[in-house]
Formats: C-alpha cells, structure tokens, sequence
C-alpha cells in the first residue's frame, strides 16, 4: 500500500510540475502597434488623401483637391475619368452610391474644376479640384458624396469631342459634409462585451455602436490589458484608438482585437466604447485556457482525488486493525 501511495504521489508532483512549469515558461509577452496608410496603390493608381470631414454653412462655396498618382511600375498610360456619386453605407456598413434619406443631395452641388477627364503617365501625378455650393435651403445635418476617379480605356466615337470610356477600376474621395443648423450629435452603445473564458484566439472586445442623430460622428475603441497581479499596462491602444465614423441611422458592429495576445494566461481585461458623449467601459478578468491544459488540469484533479480517496481508505483500514488487535489483547 505505501508502494502505492508513492507512486501515486510522485504521478501528481510530476503532473504539477508539467502545468505550472509549462506555464512558468512560456516566453515574455510581445506586441506591435501599426498605422493604417489614408491612401494605395489599386490597379495602377493611388489616391491621397482617400477623405475629408467638413462643416459647411447653407450658401457657402467650399472648394478642395486630392491628388492621384499612377504607379511607377505601370507598363502603359494611366486613362481616367472624374465623376460625382452620393454616397452612403448599407446596414453591413458597405459602400452604396445612393442618396439615402436626401443625405446624397451634395452630389449636385459639387462641381468638377479641372478635366474631368485625362491620361497620365506612368509615376505621374495630378491633383483633382472640385467646389461644393451649398444651397441657401440645404438641410441641417450630414451630407455624403464622392468625388470618384475611374480607370478606363476607350476610343473616340461619333466625332472628334465623343469618347466612349469603359471603366474598370475606381476609387472615391468621400466628402462627409455637416450642414450647420438644427443637428443632432447623439447615438448609442449597444452589446459591448469581452468573454471571460477563450480555450484559443485572441483577447477581442466588440460592440454595436447606433447613431440615431442626424450627423455622422466617430466611434472610439479602447483597450487596455493587466496581468493578474499587476496594475502595469502590457498592451493599450489609448495613444492611437481605434476609431470609426458612423453615418445617421447606422448601427456599426466593431472588434477590438489584442493581435499578440498570447496562447496561456490570466488577464484583467478593461475595454471603452465612446460615441456623442456617451462612454461604455467594460472591465473582465479573461482566462485562456486551451483544450491541452484543460486535460492536465483535469487529470492533475483526479490524481489527487484518487489520492485522497486512497488515503482515507487506509487510515480506514488502519483504524480498524488496530481496533481488532486491541480487542485481541
């Protein structure tokens, strides 16, 4: 029986040793912050800026201009055409060139200054001027348009000024316009949350943020994450956010996502949403446990049931051969 018990004893140290050295070893966690480019190359071209936010009173006349710039490794001469969309977003947050809700109307009050149609050659540049006129009756509130370049080849038809162009690629310069006037900057936070318990991925907090004002607003996500035992930040976001502009009468759903979050650990976990004055926080101590570690923590607990289990059965025995042999005397 003691043969047994130090078997059994030594399984439960070795066992012991494998979790919380495996643990103990893992290497020190890392991290590394990147920075979003407002512009890039597609198909040839790239666009810079790719937006603009304004604030724009009725009858005032704004103009502005973006650069495009064709890539140095095209083989041939970059053929382009300028045109106006309204601009809006779905409920998946997808780009719709529709005027939804009259909030499309800017895009016939931009005008296009320079030629509205051009070729440039390869690593050559040229900056696209348009003017919004904004009329004296405009609405109060946000208006969305974009200045859209396309990609195009073609040849004249039906007289020396007529072009028949087919577009193949595009790219917009979106104008978000707030109208002053009776505007409102409001919305809400619905559903932020972070889980508690991951078996494998990485530390997310997600939340669906509605505007239900009348202009579009910016979205702030921030993370921050604690080991257990400390209050020393080892990732945080809070120099450089996460931010997303949110246009009237969408819902955005976002994940805030800690890249390097490690496969094994304990975490204090504190994640904010902020929109239009209002601020959600959520704070969570976040396991992450994979299915491997589960098994030896499992097997570790039954060791040490069996163990117990064991050990009570022969301080049983015992007892009861000392009974019996005291009886004997």
């Amino acid at each position: 029986m003691k043969r047994n018990f130090k078997t059994l004893k030594r399984v439960v140290i070795s066992a012991l040793m494998l979790l919380f050295g495996g643990v103990l070893a893992l290497p020190p966690v890392a991290w590394a912050e990147g920075e979003e480019t407002a512009s890039g190359p597609v198909s040839g071209f790239s666009m810079s800026p790719m937006y603009e936010k304004i604030v724009l009173n009725p009858g005032d006349s704004y103009t502005s201009s973006f650069m495009i710039v064709t890539s140095s490794n095209a083989t041939s001469d970059f053929h382009y055409k300028v045109y106006v969309q309204s601009y809006y977003r779905d409920d998946n947050n997808n780009a719709i060139f529709e005027d939804v809700d009259g909030r499309g109307q800017m895009a016939n009050w931009i005008t296009i200054d320079s030629p509205t149609e051009g070729v440039l050659k390869p690593n050559e540049g040229t900056k696209i001027y348009f003017t919004i006129d904004v009329p004296e009756n405009a609405p109060a509130g946000g208006q969305y348009a974009a200045v859209t370049v396309g990609s195009a080849t073609g040849e004249s038809v039906g007289g020396e000024n007529s072009v028949s162009i087919q577009e193949s690629v595009a790219m917009g310069y979106t104008v978000y316009a707030e109208i002053t006037g009776n505007t409102k900057h409001q919305g809400e936070i619905k559903d932020a949350n972070v889980p508690s318990f991951l078996l494998s991925g990485k530390i997310t907090g997600s939340s669906s943020v509605k505007n239900t004002g009348n202009v579009h607003g910016d979205a702030i996500y921030k993370m921050q994450v604690f080991p257990l035992f400390s209050d020393e930040e080892i990732y945080t976001n809070e120099e450089n956010p996460e931010t997303h502009l949110i246009l009237p009468n969408r819902t955005l759903y976002n994940e805030t996502v800690w890249e390097e979050t490690p496969s094994v650990g304990i975490f204090n976990v504190i994640y904010t949403v902020e929109f239009e004055g209002v601020t959600t926080e959520v704070s969570k101590l976040v396991i992450i446990c994979p299915i491997w570690l589960l098994f030896i923590i499992f097997f570790v607990i039954a060791m040490i049931i069996i163990w117990i289990v064991l050990r009570v059965r022969a301080r049983g025995k015992a007892k009861a051969r000392k009974s019996d042999e005291e009886k004997a005397e």
